[in-house]
């Protein structure tokens, strides 16, 4: 532990700054000389500065300097990549938080908390999941086949699903890719390691970098119809250097690509870079002009809403995103509870927020509790999806508060006595009802920021081409009635169904009294 809780910045920085947090100390530090650098470069400068390969580094990368909107915050091996966060550090110009911290972290109950760590721990190692051994060997690449089978997984920017769209999709095959894997990276104390990293040795692709991730090679891959995989592997590590999120990045692509095929951008806009489908070069190119806002490049570089702003001439038909956000690379008409993640999240767009009410849609438990068996609705039935995604999504802000990562959990849930180790570490009399409060406390937080800030949510809806029925694939036919699940998960959450605005009795419930009276429904 370094001494801190957490840290909140104010202002705009003179100069570039860089916070460096030791022992319970804190100082600004000049930044000049890592402005410009990439995440790897800034995470490796800094240990050798500061002295210590014990030194924990969150930072951005040019594309967060360049306050692109799709920029991420990139911090040992794992990004907080989505809603364009590296722009706000970017804005502040600072451009990394150092931390190293020699103290112990203080529990109420080590004992306690120590006996429920070993008989999770082996339950887990006994009764881990196939999923979970899947994670520990593959990583997320584990999910790309199921995505072709099934349909889930987007193919020429959202026109295409299924395996006949994408006849090279065996390439994609997790055994093949995984001999790009040349060591493991575990996160702190995890008993998954589902991370690792990856090297091409030769060629125009060759480089050293983080393990690609299932996202990115859905977003690089089929969504722009190329089927190179060691250019994939490429693009998310120039993502990665560049401080980029991989899915918008993916995805303003494929918007161009489609932009090019008919014609509304020619070679003339995009300064001879050519976007034909599957052109695994210009996506190369395009990714570092983004980054630094150069030429064509600054079209792209805050995402597809903006981009489709730009270009005009009709564009916005295939610009597919939620309130500005990208969609994750899953069909919401797969798994509907995907989908009203999607446009109810207060960050829209998000495939991890719709994860826990698709497992409680699978019909499995999320918890050892009786309040965490949820009633298993049928695929189709809509009206029931709003209360479970409610149950789904405020237990997922639970998690979040705790810092516990979202895979390994959803590999484990049903076993995991989130509400004991809470009440070990603190020393409170915390119940799973309080748990759950807590998260429908954050959730609801989140929604009143947006609010405050002159959003609308109600107007966020999936593009028609994510959500009219499906031509293609194992679904294909399947009407979703996504309006009826946002208002049952609003009213199921205490929000107004028709504005989703907190009514003032939920605010006032969750101890929220102080926003009652602007932000309160009646």
């Amino acid at each position: 532990a370094a001494g801190y809780d957490a840290v909140f910045f104010r202002g705009i920085a003179s100069k570039p700054v860089y916070l460096w947090l030791q022992d319970g100390r804190a100082e600004l530090r000049d930044a000049t000389g890592l402005w410009g650098k990439t995440t790897y470069e800034t995470e490796k400068r800094l240990r050798h500065e500061l002295g210590s390969k014990q030194i924990s580094v969150a930072c951005i990368g040019p594309a967060g300097e360049s306050q692109s909107l799709i920029a991420g915050v990139f911090a040992d091996g794992s990004v907080a990549a989505r809603s364009g966060l590296g722009a706000v550090m970017g804005s502040k110009r600072l451009k990394a938080i150092a931390v190293r911290g020699t103290q112990k972290v203080q529990v109420k109950d080590k004992k306690r908390l120590d006996s429920l760590r070993k008989d999770f721990l082996k339950e887990f190692s006994e009764n881990a999941a196939p999923l979970l051994k899947g994670l520990k060997k593959y990583g997320t690449i584990i999910f790309n086949n199921g995505q072709f089978t099934s349909g889930a997984g987007p193919i020429k920017n959202w026109n295409l699903l299924g395996t006949e769209a994408f006849p090279n999709y065996s390439k994609f095959d997790a055994d093949k890719i995984i001999k790009y894997e040349i060591r493991k990276h575990t996160c702190w104390g995890c008993p998954v390691g589902c991370k690792g990293y990856f090297k091409i040795e030769e060629g125009p692709y060759a480089m050293e970098g983080k393990k690609t991730e299932y996202e990115t090679f859905f977003a690089f891959g089929p969504l722009c119809m190329n089927d190179d995989v060691e250019s994939i592997i490429r693009a998310g590590d120039i993502c990665d250097q560049n401080g980029m999120d991989t899915i918008s990045a993916g995805s303003v692509i494929a918007f161009a690509m489609e932009c090019y095929e008919r014609g509304v951008i020619s070679k003339k806009e995009t300064e001879g870079i050519d976007l034909t489908w599957g052109n695994s070069a210009g996506i190369l190119t395009l990714l570092d002009k983004m980054a630094q806002r150069d030429g064509f490049g600054a079209v792209l570089a805050d995402g597809t809403k903006k981009a489709s702003e730009r270009i005009g001439k009709g564009s916005e038909k295939w610009a597919i995103h939620i309130g500005g956000q990208e969609p994750g690379m899953h069909d919401p008409r797969v798994w509907p509870a995907r989908g009203l993640g999607y446009i109810c999240d207060p960050t829209p767009g998000r495939h991890t927020a719709g994860t826990f009410p698709v497992v409680a849609e699978r019909g499995i438990p999320l918890g050892p509790y009786p309040e965490l068996q949820l009633k298993t609705v049928d695929i189709e039935d809509y009206e029931g999806k709003g209360p479970l995604h409610a149950v789904g999504s405020t237990y997922y802000q639970l998690i979040n508060a705790c810092g516990l990562c979202l895979l390994p959990y959803f590999a484990v849930c049903t076993t995991f006595p989130i509400a004991d180790f809470i009440s070990a570490v603190t020393g409170w009399d915390f119940a799973i009802d309080d748990a759950l409060k807590a998260g429908r406390r954050i959730q609801t937080l989140r929604q009143v920021f947006n609010l405050r800030e002159g959003l609308e949510p109600t107007q966020w809806r999936l593009p028609e081409r994510i959500s009219v029925p499906a031509t293609l694939g194992p679904f294909a036919g399947r009407k979703v009635d996504f309006e009826i699940m946002r208002e049952r998960f609003y009213e199921s959450m205490g929000w107004d169904p028709d504005s989703g605005w907190p009514l003032k009795s939920t605010l006032k419930e969750l101890g929220l009294d102080e926003l009652a009276g602007e932000y309160g429904k009646e």
